[in-house]
């Protein structure tokens, strides 16, 4: 399920997605929340450190943290699960096609 990333920006998820940073998509981490963002968006979680991405079940962790958590405020909780690394992980955001 987890794949490595390049050090692009813009990289790919494993179902052929675009991923790019939220700026690339116009979406303010600190307005955005989980219940507010769009449904044809994906979040990754990504860590410079090792370079590993994995998915996020949004609604998941909506029904963990709330709906109404913002983006920003989850990105600083980031963990990641190959190297333990906490310090600047951040959210890479695809937009799934439209069928």
């Amino acid at each position: 399920m987890d794949a490595d990333v390049g050090t692009e920006m813009n990289m790919r998820h494993r179902r052929g997605i675009n991923l790019a940073p939220p700026g690339d998509y116009a979406i303010d981490l600190s307005r955005e929340t989980l219940g507010s963002l769009p449904e044809m968006y994906v979040l990754v979680a990504a860590c410079p450190a090792c370079l590993k991405n994995s998915p996020i079940d949004r609604w998941e962790l909506g029904r963990q943290v709330g709906k109404r958590t913002t983006l920003a405020n989850l990105a600083k909780r980031l963990k990641c699960s190959g190297c333990g690394n906490r310090a600047s992980n951040r959210f890479m955001i695809g937009k799934l096609p439209r069928d």
